[in-house]
């Protein structure tokens, strides 16, 4: 392939020009991730991992480390890594401290990386990045990965236009990709929706409907659950050849799986993969076990860890940390008998404390979640502050948040005002709709959410 790029791993584009790969997203090559809950499920090919071995750049679009992938990295580390302008500018700090050769892209800039393939990379409010790869002047692919490209997507949407072939890729499953390990307060898991609930077709061409795209495939989506205490969710995942049920072709092409395109001619060639063994391996193989309890010293870091966040000192009394059987309470001083209690094992708990990687812990799903006192959610309160403004935008206070956010809305203008108008107002309507139900029965909470996802597919 002379000009073109081809889709493998998790969210993983390879970029040629002049058949020489150019350019690598997100590369998580092996290992297993979330403190060993998430694998891949399929193996690379010989020319994958030679293209890997011969790549000029590397793109990371977040700090989750199905994105950005320390051991996988470390393959990488005499290439130029390029990352997005993050407010608080953790990886990029944290990847030159390690002797990395990081470089920050500065917003809606085009950078020309090789004679034909330039690229345009803007960051959000919420640590997420989209990347715009141009190859020529016919063929463009919008990278959205994990986002939703919050506060750049006029602009992303008006550069994006100007191409013949339009590829959008952004990852859509069934919920697995973030916690959804909920229980209630005597005891019951409130099941997540079922793969067949709402097909993801419907959601890929909503896809290309917003974006103007021509063309979808599933990316960012492929990982399988690899731990025995999280095992459960495995029943949740969506089969790759399933994520084109129910498309509506006349929105565009759907690639039913992994594939490359060679802009030259002009064609698609979809990619045969070998599966990966499937295999569960015990939390003791990843230093966690679950009776053993926190000793006094741990219990004061988790205290000074929640405690920092302003925003949680607002909306919760407390978090309560159950490990080794023994609930460990963090006094926050908010609304009375509202909070949280996260059921984890010591090893585990206390890495992503130390590091300050709290959405690990989350997204791993053997992580126990209760919410207290008509807390319906780890949305908008407690997740975005703590993960995402927090621990990656180094924003703990009011005024730390204030100047956050601030520095965002300068970048995205009248646009980013209209993104946030309509994730609150996504919010609101959730909370309304399922608040008087969540507090009934788990059968007829997942009949509400149903719905709720029918309603606004």
């Amino acid at each position: 392939m002379d000009l073109g790029f081809e889709t493998c791993g998790n969210a993983t584009l390879i970029v040629y020009d002049g058949g020489i790969p150019v350019l690598v997203t997100d590369p998580w090559i092996s290992g297993a991730q979330y403190f060993g809950s998430w694998m891949l499920p399929y193996r690379f090919t010989p020319e994958q991992r030679e293209a890997f071995a011969a790549t000029q750049h590397v793109w990371l679009s977040h700090g989750h480390p199905d994105h950005l992938n320390l051991d996988s990295l470390a393959q990488f580390h005499d290439r130029t890594v390029l990352v997005p302008r993050h407010h608080g500018g953790r990886i990029l700090r944290d990847l030159k401290a390690a002797g990395y050769r990081a470089h920050e892209l500065a917003d809606d800039s085009w950078l020309q990386i090789s004679r034909h393939v330039r690229i345009l990379c803007c960051a959000d409010w919420n640590q997420d990045a989209a990347l715009l790869i141009a190859l020529g002047d016919q063929c463009a692919v919008l990278n959205l990965n994990d986002g939703s490209a919050l506060g750049t997507r006029a602009t992303l949407h008006t550069r994006f236009q100007a191409f013949k072939r339009r590829f959008v890729l952004k990852l859509f499953n069934n919920g697995t990709a973030d916690m959804v390990n909920f229980f209630t307060e005597d005891g019951q898991r409130i099941e997540p929706l079922p793969p067949e609930s709402k097909p993801l077709g419907y959601s890929y061409s909503g896809l290309l409907k917003k974006w103007s795209g021509t063309h979808t495939a599933p990316f960012s989506c492929n990982h399988v659950f690899a731990r025995t205490d999280s095992r459960w969710a495995s029943d949740y995942e969506v089969p790759i050849e399933a994520h084109g049920t129910n498309f509506n072709h006349a929105r565009g092409e759907f690639i039913p799986g992994y594939f490359s395109y060679d802009v030259t001619k002009d064609r698609i060639t979809e990619t045969a993969m070998e599966l990966a063994p499937r295999e569960f391996h015990e939390p003791q193989e990843f230093g966690d076990d679950w009776s053993e309890p926190l000793d006094p010293q741990d219990v004061q870091t988790v205290r000074a860890y929640f405690q920092k966040f302003d925003h949680l000192r607002q909306k919760f009394q407390f978090i309560d940390v159950r490990v080794g059987g023994q609930d460990n309470f963090v006094d926050l001083g908010g609304p009375k008998g509202r909070g949280i209690t996260f059921e984890a094992p010591r090893h585990s708990l206390m890495t992503a404390i130390n590091y300050e990687i709290f959405d690990d812990l989350l997204i791993s799903n053997f992580t126990k979640t209760v919410l207290h006192g008509g807390v319906r959610s780890l949305y908008p309160d407690f997740t975005p502050y703590v993960a995402k403004y927090g621990d990656n935008g180094r924003a703990f206070t009011v005024g730390e948040l204030h100047d956050y956010f601030l520095a965002y809305r300068k970048d995205s203008g009248f646009h980013g005002w209209l993104d946030q108008v309509r994730v609150d107002s996504s919010r609101k309507l959730r909370r309304t709709f399922l608040a008087t139900l969540q507090s009934a029965t788990p059968a007829l909470y997942k009949i509400a959410r149903r719905s709720y996802r029918r309603f606004t597919a």
